[in-house]
């Protein structure tokens, strides 16, 4: 009887040790969820801290007319396969850095981008009721909040 008494002692002591497991393994699961969620709150404040830099004028916008401006000029056809060149080349070589993305071309004139050609194309843009109501101090041409100046692509330029 007593080998039997061993052997329950040791079917509980086994299930204790599989829920301190299972307690261990819940922490590690939250701590690499905890770890992630930072991850991608530093990369989309990090991305669009950048896009901020290079377009301040959209710090104005309101969710609804940055959707729309996404939608418009980033999300379309011309960004997605813009994305796809830019991720094919990743494969081969690393990414250029974000002053060589922007530095401007040698001949301004003869590099627009679609939708500058569309933009100019248009009347003068059409400014949101509030932006008369709320000005607000703007960055100078080229120069960004940390007071670098930066060289614009022309493209970018029509959209400030």
């Amino acid at each position: 009887m007593a080998n039997r008494k061993t052997v329950e002692q040791q079917i509980a002591e086994a299930q204790e040790k599989i829920k301190q497991e299972q307690n261990a393994l819940k922490k590690l699961q939250k701590k690499q969820t905890e770890q992630n969620n930072k991850a991608r709150n530093h990369r989309l404040c990090k991305r669009h801290g950048f896009l901020e830099s290079i377009l301040p004028d959209i710090i104005d916008l309101t969710d609804e007319q940055y959707q729309k401006f996404v939608k418009q000029h980033i999300a379309n056809s011309h960004g997605i396969n813009a994305l796809e060149k830019i991720k094919a080349q990743g494969a081969t070589a690393t990414p250029p850095k974000p002053a060589e993305a922007t530095a401007q071309p040698a001949n301004p004139s003869s590099a627009k981008s679609p939708e500058a050609t569309a933009q100019s194309n248009n009347p003068a843009p059409q400014k949101s009721a509030g932006a008369e109501q709320n000005p607000r101090p703007t960055t100078p041409a080229g120069a960004t909040h940390n007071g670098n100046t930066q060289r614009q692509h022309p493209a970018e330029k029509q959209l400030t």
